[in-house]
């Protein structure tokens, strides 16, 4: 036992003692951290937007214009509800289940699902100046002014060539080349892109549709229909979106004013609604509400479980490479000298498992770190969501599927490392078990949202895919026959594993030539075990 810690800790620190180990160890929570905090500015960085309008119906410039300002509005809700969770007395105290997003998501939809009527509401109530008011009392002595933000989409003024009252094609083709970038708008002077083109057909009431022309719209299909929205762009949905809502909103209005309907009484029934609770019957009484760190357990075991796939890939990746350059450098050879095959492949299997509990725990203390040292509102979730984790079981679980899933992989790929002489020739050996590393990764998703159905159960009783999928069924108390029935495959196969990869150890990693067949390999470890 004494030789094999000592080959133990030479294989650690080997690892630990090199620059490049520290740099990829730290890489990953830097990377974390730059996009973490990148992802929280993007919104405000995004461009300023320029658009034409040309409504040559005359009917729906209004309803446009009200949806981008509607737009602009919700984000300088947003920003301000952020802003005041920042900044407010007891930072501590913010709801975890109350996100700035839901939250205004919540607000819209008390007003109801009309824009217009949204947006009023806000300007109605004093808007920011009046929510910058009612917040004064809650914001710490020290706390910043507010910003607002800069408005998204601006209307440019239309080009001196252009005539609106040409037809829609017309039209198009006269700003084409605005919108595919090869030529600018002049704004105050500056030149700017064109981002997108809202035209409104004088006709466009022709293409309104309705119950009754539903099915004739489907059959008849053809060119542009309604409002016509030109922009290179396809990913930014966020104007034509808001734009098609608010013009059928007008529509609606319209609809409902002709048909003599009383417009407030449609308000108040669209916004009459029943609440939906979600319950969870596993807790304790009166606290039965599932809140966003429930759903936040709930998925928690897939990071895990990709916390157990990247270090598995360090740790691997270092057991083939030390085993084969040592064996390419003759230093297998003096090694056997002084101690046994056994000793030599434990005291590798330690080494590199400490060397990968080492990257686990550098990256825990990093994210710990991150959390004392960068502090908003996302990071004081994740400090109770933390908590909760911390109180659940899926430390332990996360510790033990850890363990084994190293000692069953690493013993495999330790045996393969044995029988190279290159990573060339480990390569063609490992494609079927990477092959094999990838399907729970794959099937993550639909395991946690499904993590007792029959995917799930078939693949937690296949010993390879056990760590990864026990894992993943973690947080949803998967039946008691499973996992005891699982940890005992597990542990049985784990052994298994450890004690053939031996075999394969003791006869491969002398051997030179060629790596063997399978069928060489199953003769070689049957031939082995027959002597033993």
């Amino acid at each position: 036992m004494r030789v094999t810690l000592l080959i133990a800790s030479r294989e650690y620190l080997e690892n630990v003692k090199t620059k490049g180990f520290w740099i990829g160890v730290l890489l990953v929570p830097i990377v974390f951290f730059i996009i973490f905090h990148v992802s929280s500015r993007l919104a405000t960085a995004t461009p300023t937007r320029y658009y034409l309008l040309i409504d040559q119906s005359g009917q729906y410039a209004e309803s446009v214009d009200i949806a981008i300002r509607r737009e602009h509005q919700r984000r300088v809700m947003q920003d301000f509800m952020r802003y005041l969770q920042e900044n407010r007395t007891d930072l501590s105290g913010t709801a975890l289940s109350r996100e700035p997003a839901t939250q205004l998501d919540q607000l819209i939809d008390d007003f109801g699902n009309d824009e217009v009527a949204t947006l009023d509401e806000w300007l109605s109530n004093g808007g920011l100046d009046f929510a910058l008011q009612m917040s004064r009392a809650y914001l710490r002595p020290d706390a910043p002014a507010f910003t607002e933000p800069r408005p998204q989409f601006i209307a440019a003024p239309l080009p001196a060539e252009l005539d609106v009252s040409a037809p829609a094609q017309t039209i198009v083709d006269t700003l084409r080349p605005y919108l595919n970038g090869e030529r600018r708008l002049q704004v105050n002077g500056e030149a700017v892109s064109l981002f997108a083109l809202i035209l409104i057909p004088g006709q466009v009431d022709a293409d309104i549709v309705r119950p009754a022309t539903l099915q004739r719209v489907i059959v008849d299909g053809g060119g542009p229909r309604g409002v016509q929205y030109w922009a290179s762009n396809l990913t930014d949905t966020r104007l034509p979106n808001a734009i098609q809502t608010s013009i059928n909103n007008a529509i609606r209005q319209q609809e409902y004013t002709s048909r003599g309907i009383d417009i407030t009484q449609v308000r108040d029934v669209q916004r009459t609604r029943l609440p939906l609770s979600r319950l969870d019957p596993g807790k304790a009484a009166g606290s039965e509400e599932v809140s966003l760190a429930d759903t936040f357990r709930q998925w928690a075991p897939m990071g895990f479980v990709y916390l157990i796939f990247i270090s598995l890939m360090q740790s691997v990746q270092y057991l083939l490479s030390n085993t084969i350059e040592e064996k390419s450098n003759r230093i297998i050879e003096v090694l056997l000298a002084s101690v046994t095959p056994g000793e030599l492949m434990m005291g590798k299997l330690l080494g590199i498992g400490a060397t990968g509990i080492t990257t686990i725990l550098a990256w825990i203390v990093s994210f710990f770190a991150f959390l004392q040292l960068y502090q908003t509102v996302e990071t004081v979730m994740m400090v109770q969501v933390l908590d909760v984790l911390l109180s659940s079981d899926l430390i332990p679980r996360f510790v033990f599927y850890y363990l084994c899933c190293y000692a069953l992989y690493a013993g495999i790929f330790l045996a393969i490392g044995s029988l190279c002489n290159t990573l060339k020739e480990a390569q063609s050996l490992m494609m079927p078990l990477m092959m094999v590393l990838v399907i729970p990764i794959l099937t993550m998703s639909f395991i946690a949202q499904d993590p007792n159905g029959t995917l799930a159960r078939v693949m937690s009783w296949i010993p390879l895919f056990t760590p990864f999928t026990m894992m993943n069924r973690a947080a949803a108390q998967p039946p008691m026959f499973d996992v005891v029935g699982t940890t005992l495959l597990l542990v049985f196969t784990t052994i298994a594993v450890l004690w053939l990869s031996g075999r394969v150890f003791r006869q491969g990693i002398l051997r030179t030539g060629q790596p063997p067949r399978i069928i060489e390999l199953w003769r070689m470890m049957r031939r082995r075990s027959s002597r033993s």
